[in-house]
Parts: C-alpha cells; sequence; structure tokens
C-alpha cells in the first residue's frame, strides 16, 4: 500500500516545511559483540526529518550487516534507511527491509552491492511518518565480516537440529552456460536464475549450490531471490573451470583466479590455497568424463593434484547419467571407481553427487535447447548436519557422514553406516576406526525406504557377500556384517542396490587405521 522509498523522497509532506536534518547523536559505539551500536529516540516532532549517523569501517571488511530496530508500521512508525560510502550512495530501504546486508559481490535489494572501503560511512534515517504522540525508541547495530563468515548469503540457520539434509551441491543458471526456452517465443535464451531455486524447492530440496563456471555475477541475483524461497538454503559457489578439469568452490561469494598459467596461478595447488581463507569445500568434478570438443577441459588431469587440499569428489553427476538413459551406473565416467583409487591411497575424500543442472525448467522433459538433462536435485546429496545452515552442511560434508540418493530427494530414504572392534567405540560413517591387529570388525548398514533391495559391502574396493545376499527386510532394516580378524581393511562402505542390481544410494567410508 506505500511506496516506502517514495515516502523518503517526500518525508517533509506531513509538514509545511522542507525535511531537516537533525544533528547526530555522539558516535557509534561498540558494544560486548564487537558491533557498533547507534540509539535514540523519534517522536512526532521528528516528523519530516532526516537523522544522519556517521560511523567508521575498518579496514579489510568485506560484509557489512545493519539492523533496525524501531521501524513498526503496525503502530504507525515509517523509518526508511539510507546507506552512503566515503564516495557514494549504496542504497535505501523502507521498513519492510529492518535487515540489510552490503557486501563486494552482493547486497539486500535496494542496496548496491561492491568493495567496502575503510573510512567514515553514513546511515541517513528518514522519518516518513509518525503518528501523532508517538514515541519511538530505535536501534541500529551495525556488524563487520570478513573470511569465512563473509562468504555466505545468510549466517542464521534455516532450522535448528542435528538432523539429514538433502540438496544438490552443482547447478547452473544462465550467468554461465544454462539456457532454457522463452516466454512465448520459445527462443533459447540464458536461463534465470529464479527458475533453479523454484526447482530446487520444487523438488524437495532443503539446500541448493549454484555454482556457474568462473563467475560472480550470479551472486548478487541469489541474494536478492533467496529470501522468497526461505524454505530453501542456498549456497553460493563456482565451478572453477580449468584446462586441467573442473571443480566447485562450494561456499563462497568472492572471485578467485581460475586461469592456470603465467597470468594465473602457477598451478592447481595454489589455485586450491588462493581459495582456502574463504572457507569454501572444494569439490572434483565429473573427473572420468573424457576431455574433448563437447567437454572442454572436463576430466580431471591436473598434473601434482594435492588430495590433500580437497573435500569432496562428484561420483555421481546427472549430465552423465542423463547422457546414459537416466542411468548412474558405476562403468567407466561414473566417478566411483576414480574416487576409489584416491581412497587406496589413503586419503579422505566425501563423495558427493551434483544433478550438473542446465535449465532448471525443462528438465527431462526432453525440449531443453541444451539437450538432455537431470533435473535440479537428481541426483540428491543427504548430508548429516549440525543444523540447516551454510556452515552446518559444509561441516557435514567434510564430516563424511554423507550418502547420495541416485533418484532425487526422498525423506524417507536413509543410508548409514556404523563399525567397531571389540572393546572399542562405534564409528559412524566418515569416521576413522582404530583396528588393533588380529581383532574383527563388527558393524551395522542402517537402511530405511529400501525394503527388498540389497546391500552392497565394499571393503578396499572388494565387494563382500552377505547373509542373505544382504538383503533389506523392511523399511527399516539393520544389516549386519563382519570382517574377520585375518581380513584387509584400509575403508569400509555400502551402497544399495535393486534386485536387479541397479544402485540407488552411495555411502560413503569409515576409514580403519
Amino acid at each position: 500500500m506505500f511506496d516506502l522509498l517514495a515516502l523518503a523522497a517526500s518525508a517533509a509532506l506531513p509538514q509545511p516545511t522542507l525535511p531537516q536534518v537533525v544533528p547526530s547523536p555522539a558516535a557509534a559505539q561498540p558494544d560486548a559483540s564487537g558491533d557498533l551500536v547507534l540509539s535514540g529516540t523519534f517522536t512526532d516532532a521528528d516528523r519530516g526529518s532526516y537523522r544522519e549517523l556517521p560511523f567508521d569501517v575498518p579496514a579489510d571488511v568485506t560484509r557489512m550487516t545493519i539492523e533496525m530496530e524501531g521501524a513498526d508500521p503496525a503502530k504507525g512508525i515509517y523509518l526508511v534507511l539510507g546507506l552512503y560510502d566515503p564516495q557514494r550512495e549504496r542504497g535505501w530501504g523502507g521498513a519492510i527491509k529492518p535487515r540489510i546486508t552490503i557486501a563486494e559481490t552482493f547486497a539486500s535489494t535496494s542496496y548496491l552491492p561492491g568493495p567496502l572501503p575503510a573510512g567514515k560511512w553514513r546511515l541517513s534515517v528518514a522519518v516518513a511518518f509518525l503518528r501523532p504522540g508517538a514515541v519511538s525508541p530505535w536501534k541500529l547495530r551495525v556488524h563487520f565480516d570478513r573470511g569465512p563468515a563473509a562468504q555466505q548469503l545468510s549466517a542464521t540457520p534455516l532450522k535448528a537440529g542435528a538432523g539429514w539434509y538433502r540438496g544438490d551441491f552443482h547447478t547452473h543458471t544462465g550467468h554461465s552456460d544454462a539456457v532454457c526456452r522463452s516466454e512465448p517465443s520459445r527462443n533459447p535464451v540464458p536461463c534465470p536464475v529464479y527458475f533453479t531455486l523454484q526447482a530446487a524447492r520444487a523438488h524437495k530440496l532443503d539446500f541448493v549450490s549454484v555454482t556457474d563456471h568462473n563467475v560472480t555475477s550470479h551472486i548478487a541475483e541469489l541474494a536478492t531471490i533467496a529470501p522468497y524461497f526461505d524454505g530453501l538454503l542456498t549456497i553460493p559457489g563456482r565451478e572453477m573451470t580449468t584446462q586441467y578439469g573442473h571443480y566447485n568452490l562450494i561456499g563462497v561469494t568472492d572471485f578467485v583466479d581460475f586461469r592456470v598459467g603465467p597470468v594465473g596461478h602457477k598451478d592447481i595447488n595454489a589455485m586450491f590455497d588462493a581459495s582456502k581463507a574463504t572457507g569454501a569445500l572444494v569439490s572434483i568434478n565429473h573427473p572420468e568424463i573424457p576431455t574433448g570438443e563437447n567437454c572442454l577441459g572436463c576430466g580431471w588431469s591436473a598434473p601434482g593434484t594435492d588430495y590433500k587440499k580437497v573435500g569432496a569428489i562428484e561420483v555421481a553427476n546427472g549430465g552423465i547419467a542423463a547422457e546414459h538413459g537416466d542411468k548412474f551406473d558405476d562403468g567407466e565416467g561414473s566417478g566411483t571407481a576414480w574416487w576409489e583409487k584416491l581412497l587406496d591411497q589413503g586419503f579422505h575424500l566425501t563423495a558427493i553427487g551434483g544433478s550438473d543442472n542446465h535449465d532448471a525448467i525443462d528438465g527431462r522433459a526432453g525440449s531443453s535447447p541444451v539437450g538432455a538433462q537431470s533435473a535440479v536435485g537428481t541426483p540428491a546429496t543427504v548430508v548429516h548436519a549440525a543444523e540447516l545452515s551454510q556452515a552446518g552442511i559444509l561441516a557435514g560434508v567434510r564430516s563424511g557422514r554423507v550418502f547420495i540418493d541416485l533418484e532425487g530427494a526422498h525423506p524417507e530414504r536413509l543410508l548409514d553406516l556404523s563399525a567397531s572392534v571389540a572393546g572399542g567405540p562405534a564409528v559412524a560413517m566418515g569416521g576413522t576406526l582404530h583396528r588393533r591387529a588380529g581383532r574383527p570388525i563388527r558393524g551395522t548398514v542402517q537402511v530405511k525406504g529400501a525394503a527388498d533391495h540389497r546391500v552392497d559391502l565394499i571393503v578396499d574396493g572388494r565387494h563382500v557377500a552377505l547373509p542373505a545376499g544382504g538383503q533389506v527386510v523392511g523399511s527399516d532394516a539393520a544389516v549386519p556384517f563382519t570382517i574377520a580378524a585375518g581380513d584387509k581393511a584400509h575403508w569400509i562402505r555400502a551402497d544399495i542396490r535393486t534386485a536387479d542390481g541397479r544402485r540407488v544410494l552411495i555411502g560413503n567410508p569409515i576409514y580403519v587405521e
């Protein structure tokens, strides 16, 4: 009903005089948390005025969050907040925006992203309207972020509490090479960001990472669209597309150079190191796709790769599956064998999946300008995390308690693994089991939502026979296994297959030392 920006521009309308500039209060002071706090009180005598509030921004800030208390349209208190850096205006927002964020590559709606120069900044509060007799205490809190904390669109968890959360770690929009058909002409056009988030929500995902190739331009759009999908965690990301392979930086908003050579990083490890301060997860994508004219630099061939700097491997890629009739097999090109060879070398690397979707609208409909597609969320990566937040999901992936549902997000499905040695504690999937020589390992594969399927137990790449063929009985089953005292084991994991052998769930290992 109210155009609050227009109200700011005409804040003097309730009075016949021009808007007044009220002298600023004392300088902003940091509180116990280190945030700057500015506060005061408005009365109806302040109606039509602007309160100018200078504050200092220190060096190296990469994200600033400003929270405003006191604007309450239900009580007839309309305040509009403007922000100015040392050189320019950065935006104005009304009472519907009590919390704003400004960062180098993204900002809240009606505010401009860009560098955050150190120096004197200024908040301008327009008292657009107060009801006669109203008294309005107000408070502005300014919070500064650097490093990993600045690499997320929102620090507020969408859901508290530990649980299994389902998502897609690899999607694209028109900011790189996603193409869909326009309305109504049906011409190929760059696919809007909105449709990727819409598809993620429609496919019952808890989180999605948008990983356009090499750019940061999609981050600003994500920041403005994500609040609409407030049940979906949106994780910013980037697919670093090198001539030696592609990998995702998951949980990053800032630019990191994707070039290797004289104009970029000296090698792939230097590129990994350049992103370390962001806290982003490094995940190698589709490592076994052949590099060629149809997929530039797709297969992983970076010389001297230090896999200790890598957190995850994409062992299930929806683009590959779409080319094979939606079959997520474990043969050549799937990434499974490539990953398991690294496990054999002693690396602890979490297996994840990604749709690699390039047309969120048509998905598998067959009319996409970019050909066969796997829908957003197929496969889904299921992460056990302490909470549904960017930090929680990334920590969950690093813990390794993760499985992949090759058929999408099915909340009823679960694959978990635990194992122990006599006298020792049980270790969950992703953990390390310490085994003394001559001791058997006993464990359990927990399976839900996969009745009449079977457990495929894999030890150091060997498929180990289980009693009754490892058949899953009922909707909630615990399938036991034993690794004899004399059998070697460096890693143990389990997949779930249908009766005819098709994989539907991929599990991560327990490591044995």
